[in-house]
């Protein structure tokens, strides 16, 4: 049974997509010498503006209306889901559901008038759960039927938070949608952790910030991910910064590089197999 990991933040631009993106391509590295459906993940990406997906198939990762991320979304009953996934074009265990903007937006639009609207994601991933590890799943940055439905699905919310006090005092607001998927869908839903993101430390700003989300998440507070002109540069090249700077030698073991922005998603997919993977895999 795969682990489900949402990606959420009803803010944007706090490295969203930038973490899903690094955490399913980590993920995969570390899990390349597993045998069976336990080597794989699988990449959701119910932001429209997919740019996730650019990551990870940037020439291919549009699929037709009726064989795309929307269509299993929207479609009574919704199609063959095995059909549509496709293999990403840096790492043969990472997958992905193709999707476009436009198919997206008008789930988006139609979903508040269909039957069990916010169940839809889960139900459709329902046939595919024995056939990955992990499924990494990005989320516009907005409450909305597509969030709910990305929270519904997960076992476990990595949230990212800009360090600025806008981004910290931006959190009410998912925590109470987090509380309300518990309370009607999902009550074993746990928070992973809060991701400090775009960090930039000498900032007297950013240092008070990480001292008081210390203060507030505690256990909860995740090791913090620098902003990095490598996770730019990456980003703009449709890549995964594991791909965009990888080690001179890789193995099961040894994901990162020297690059600062690979250690430190490394050390998150540490965190993540450290805590999630089932008992009985390794």
């Amino acid at each position: 049974m795969a682990v489900t990991i949402t990606i959420a933040n009803e803010k944007g631009g706090v490295g969203k997509t930038t973490t899903a993106v690094n955490l399913a391509a980590g993920l995969a590295l570390r899990l390349a010498n597993q045998e069976g459906s336990a080597s794989r993940v699988l990449l959701v990406d119910m932001d429209p503006q997919g740019h996730a997906l650019l990551a990870v198939a940037p020439d291919h990762h549009k699929g037709s209306p009726l064989g795309s991320l929307a269509s299993l979304l929207v479609e009574t009953p919704p199609p063959s889901i095995q059909r549509m996934i496709l293999r990403s074009e840096h790492h043969p265990n990472l997958s992905y559901l193709p999707a476009d903007r436009a198919s997206m937006i008008h789930a988006a639009h139609e979903l508040p008038t269909l039957m069990a609207n916010e169940t839809r994601l889960s139900r459709a991933l329902t046939p595919i759960q024995e056939e990955f590890g992990y499924i990494i799943i990005d989320t516009p940055p907005n409450t909305g039927d597509l969030l709910v439905n990305s929270l519904v699905c997960a076992d476990y919310v990595v949230i990212p938070v800009e360090t600025s006090y806008l981004g910290v005092s931006g959190l009410i607001e998912l925590e109470r949608t987090i509380d309300q998927v518990r309370i009607h869908f999902k009550p074993e839903l746990k928070i992973f952790g809060y991701l400090p993101t775009l960090v930039e430390e000498q900032r007297i700003e950013v240092q008070e910030i990480l001292l008081e989300m210390k203060k507030r998440y505690a256990e909860h507070l995740l090791k913090p991910i620098h902003k990095s002109s490598d996770l730019a540069y990456a980003h703009s090249s449709h890549m995964d910064v594991f791909t965009y700077r990888p080690p001179r030698q890789r193995s099961g073991e040894q994901i990162a590089s020297s690059s600062r922005p690979t250690q430190e998603y490394a050390e998150l997919v540490n965190s993540v197999l450290l805590k999630t993977r089932p008992r009985g895999r390794h």
